[in-house]
């Protein structure tokens, strides 16, 4: 009975003993476990800070001064006395327009060691004056090396030397899920860092454009980030912040880096961008379309058009034609399209391999400079001038009618040029030209032989209605 006893307290005292291994084996893992997830944490976090010292002497901000014009009294509401027996005595009367200084701010990226910045054309755009405030606190005076508004992007030259230049990174090796930090200074917060997620690639058909190729992040994205960096973990550029989607929240956009490459060294370089050209058009592939064509396949960039004279026209490329591979790159859109051939050089030659009656064909094509406006160019045609970046017609009697006015003389103002003398001084679209250097004018014929005899750098001086209003304003070439 005893050792019966004996037997089954040593078996107890056993048991206990395995139980408690058991809970110090699992207690161990759990510190193990614990352990390892905080020394991932302090990992990315080191590799966070080790990215923001590495890339943040690079970034600047850039302060823009630009003189608008505006007429006074507009978008304060609607007119008090309109409609009422006092609104001639007391009503708003159009006045002529006034200059006001604006400013803003967006960010930049060093990417020359000898002064030059990558950044947005937007940021720059029309601006008088620049101020570009470097990491260390220095402020230098920026001068704009050349813009490309196609692609939304400029370079900004300071002078200065031996300035932090930052690394610039593949943007085709990007990965979607990928970590993205966004480096810049919204609403004129500098060296502000945040951290999202590469949430696509190759966006487009956002409306800014025909170069949308996008890389899309949740990296939060505010005005003034415009111009500044978006940087992998590994402290490279992959992209220039451009835009964001109101009032949308997580949903931004950047310029990919390989494409802002080529824009960038032709802007250093030349000071503008001469673009390669194959005079096509082209659509995505549908799935009715490639039934319609036969296609087993549905990815490509279909032929819609083959401009006459074209490099596409003379190497032989067809409507019907599906681009499938241009130097060995796939090509999945027309977007695809678009990106490789604006990766050449003009004069390159490049081999396009298509789909044609169900057969592959390579097809070497010699790309040329893009015309200026390759597709609304008219034979024949005389050519309308537009003296300090006005658009006019006549005043025919139904346009006098519309406007309310007793004669249909003079000239309407159809359009203004964005950053034209005209634009710069607030005329505007339905404003109506009266006279030229105080000479009448009855019509847009006799609007043409008198601007015939000015000369742009000595300035005009016109006589505007505006609205039932008059007032002088002078336009003057400054370029």
């Amino acid at each position: 009975m005893k050792k019966r006893a004996f037997v089954l307290r040593g078996c107890f005292v056993l048991s206990v003993t395995v139980l408690i291994l058991i809970g110090l084996g699992r207690d161990c893992n759990a510190a193990g476990e614990s352990s390892g997830a905080l020394q991932i944490a302090q990992d990315l976090r080191n590799a966070f800070v080790e990215v923001v010292r590495k890339v943040q002497p690079s970034v600047v901000s850039i302060r823009s001064e630009r003189t608008v014009t505006v007429s006074p009294g507009e978008g304060f509401g609607e007119d008090f006395f309109k409609g009422t027996p006092f609104e001639d005595f007391f009503g708003r009367q159009p006045s002529p327009p006034q200059k006001r200084r604006q400013s803003g701010e967006g960010s930049g990226v060093i990417v020359d060691p000898k002064g030059y910045i990558l950044t947005n054309n937007h940021v720059v755009a029309g601006a008088d004056k620049l101020t570009v405030h470097l990491s260390d606190g220095r402020e230098l005076k920026g001068t704009v090396q050349g813009t490309d508004p196609k692609t939304d992007l400029a370079v900004v030259h300071v002078e200065a030397q031996d300035l932090p230049a930052a690394a610039l990174g593949d943007s085709d090796k990007i990965e979607v899920g990928e970590w993205a930090i966004a480096i810049g200074s919204p609403f004129g917060l500098e060296k502000t860092v945040t951290v999202g997620v590469v949430s696509a690639k190759g966006r487009s058909g956002l409306g800014t454009g025909t170069y949308e190729d996008f890389i899309q992040t949740d990296a939060s994205i505010n005005p003034g980030n415009s111009g500044g960096p978006l940087v992998n973990i590994d402290g490279e550029v992959i992209g220039i912040n451009a835009m964001i989607i109101q009032p949308g929240q997580g949903i931004g956009f950047a310029i990919p880096m390989n494409l802002a490459k080529t824009i960038m060294v032709a802007l250093i370089k030349e000071g503008k961008v001469v673009r390669p050209w194959v005079g096509i058009g082209l659509q995505d592939l549908t799935e009715e379309l490639a039934q319609s064509f036969n296609l087993k396949e549905k990815e490509g960039a279909l032929i819609s058009q083959v401009y006459e004279g074209s490099p596409a026209e003379k190497a032989g490329l067809k409507v019907g034609d599906v681009m499938i591979d241009i130097d060995g790159v796939t090509i999945k859109s027309s977007q695809d399209v678009v990106r490789e051939v604006l990766r050449k050089q003009v004069g390159q030659t490049i081999q396009v391999v298509v789909l044609r009656d169900d057969k592959r064909v390579t097809v070497p094509v010699v790309t040329e400079q893009m015309p200026s406006e390759p597709t609304e160019e008219k034979a024949g045609q005389p050519e309308r001038k537009e003296w300090f970046g006005l658009r006019v017609s006549s005043v025919t009697p139904e346009v006098a009618k519309q406007l309310g006015l007793a004669k249909a003389e003079g000239v309407v103002i159809e359009g203004v040029e964005p950053g034209s003398a005209a634009q710069d001084e607030g005329l505007r679209k339905g404003d109506i030209i009266l006279e030229v250097n105080r000479q009448k004018v009855q019509d847009e014929k006799d609007y043409g032989n008198i601007m015939e005899k000015v000369k742009a750098d000595e300035g005009v001086l016109l006589l505007v209605n505006r609205r039932g209003s008059t007032f002088f304003i002078t336009l003057k070439e400054t370029k």
